[in-house]
């Protein structure tokens, strides 16, 4: 990899591990329907903006644009803000990287990807590593906290999202999907956020620096660096980012909030990278 391509990928990891805590930042004022919002809206408008050049999609191209704008950004984005009432951020964060194991069933379920015998054991290898992240070592933990449950499924979403979008990404330009994407994500979004919350503009300076961040960051120039490393270096150096996302988590979590990652969980992650990268490979 190029100079540049280092940048690419620690700029995105950044970006995206960074989301947790201004997440944690922006519930001191916000709800959960209004971070989802703002984040959304302000993504869509960056990314507009920078990328005015009009594209014909079919009508098929925009059912599944809608799709994606709810599962990739309308609902997850909801859902880890609700998380976060409840976790830490941190442990937002690692559940994240579960992401690339839940793209890897669902190819196979729903889009009858064929694998060998091995990829089913890093499949199930990598499940453990998930129930390590957030349960621990329980053997059977009935005592399934809410938030717990909310970034697992957000990360399902991400992943679902993701098996759909690859159609697309083969027939149209990254960015231009994108920024359709955003549309739809930002319209349903606001509908969520009329039926179910008030409008309040932030007035704390960490609030509002905050979702400025995660709007221009995290679903702006994030998105924008993640493509052009994946055009640059491929899909399968591209994604060591997803692996990289939860390290970051941490990190912040733990000089922001004094949030404290456990070694069950520092393992949990690292077995879910190594079975999603075993089985990415294999």
């Amino acid at each position: 990899m190029k100079a540049k391509n280092y940048y690419q990928l620690l700029t995105t990891s950044v970006l995206w591990g960074s989301s947790f805590i201004l997440i944690k930042f922006s519930l001191k004022e916000l709800d959960p329907y209004q971070i989802a919002f703002f984040r959304t809206f302000i993504g869509m408008l960056f990314i507009n903006l920078l990328y005015k050049n009009k594209v014909k999609f079919s009508f098929k191209s925009h059912l599944r644009l809608t799709i994606i704008g709810i599962i990739w950004m309308t609902l997850p984005f909801y859902f880890f803000a609700k998380a976060e009432e409840t976790i830490d951020a941190s442990l937002a964060g690692l559940i994240n990287g579960s992401t690339p194991i839940f793209v890897s069933l669902i190819a196979v379920i729903f889009f009858k990807q064929r694998i060998s015998n091995l990829q089913k054991i890093y499949l199930f290898t990598g499940f453990i590593g998930i129930y390590l992240v957030s349960f621990g070592y329980t053997i059977l933990n009935f005592e399934i906290n809410v938030g717990t449950m909310l970034s697992i499924t957000a990360s399902i979403c991400y992943a679902i999202a993701l098996n759909i979008i690859q159609p697309l990404l083969g027939e149209y330009a990254s960015m231009d999907v994108l920024k359709v994407a955003l549309r739809y994500g930002a319209f349903f979004s606001f509908l969520l956020f009329i039926f179910n919350s008030n409008f309040v503009f932030p007035k704390l300076p960490s609030t509002l620096l905050s979702i400025l961040i995660l709007g221009i960051g995290s679903s702006g120039v994030a998105f924008m660096t993640f493509y052009k490393l994946i055009n640059d270096v491929g899909t399968i150096i591209g994604s060591i980012t997803v692996y990289i996302i939860p390290v970051f988590a941490s990190i912040f979590g733990f000089i922001f909030f004094q949030e404290v990652t456990s070694l069950v969980q520092i393992f949990g992650i690292l077995v879910i990278v190594y079975s999603a990268f075993k089985f990415s490979r294999t």
